[in-house]
């Protein structure tokens, strides 16, 4: 399975191929054809990759199609043969089919609509297999990149319970399905 974009083919990694961008992102692009980077994934990711599989492998033999919410994606840009960037999902969506996602662009690919573009596509594929309700994404307020593109994708704040709070909003959601349109039989457990 991949996600295409005009320049971005963005792929969920099997489970051999997440065990070796773990160990080596160089080994996985020389055995992927992707372009060398001379990057590695930080040692604090890795773990947290590791730690992941280790306690969904149970759930994940049982139900194969929950793979996708487990895994790293990557964006490979079509033409010049370059990770751009990751992304994964913290989850398998939960009761209410949400579902939070972590974006990273890698310099010095930022400022250019990859993380936008991206994220088109995943909606898009959201949309379509009605797996998700609703995203979220975490953002730093002084992230301006971030903050334009969550806007123009149609993202809005999750406002703190406090109204008269001075804390900037950092979770921002958007609903992929209306509600009237929603798959009452999805089942996440």
């Amino acid at each position: 399975m991949k996600i295409s974009t005009s320049r971005i083919d963005i792929v969920p990694l099997c489970l051999e191929e997440l065990e070796l961008i773990i160990i080596s992102r160089a080994e996985f692009e020389k055995k992927s054809g992707c372009c060398a980077s001379g990057i590695e994934l930080p040692p604090a990711y890795c773990e947290e990759l590791t730690e992941m599989l280790e306690q969904n492998r149970d759930a994940l033999d049982k139900n194969p199609n929950h793979y996708l919410f487990y895994t790293l994606w990557v964006m490979i840009h079509r033409e010049s043969k370059s990770i751009v960037g990751q992304f994964s999902f913290n989850a398998k969506p939960n009761a209410d089919g949400e579902v939070e996602v972590f974006f990273s662009i890698k310099e010095p690919y930022r400022r250019r609509g990859y993380a936008y573009e991206v994220m088109q596509g995943v909606i898009g594929w959201a949309s379509e297999s009605g797996l998700i309700r609703k995203f979220l994404v975490e953002a730093g307020f002084d992230n301006k990149a971030a903050m334009a593109s969550l806007k123009k994708l149609g993202f809005r704040p999750v406002l703190p319970n406090d109204v008269e709070s001075d804390v900037s909003p950092s979770k921002y959601y958007l609903r992929v399905v209306k509600p009237d349109t929603l798959n009452e039989d999805l089942d996440f457990d």
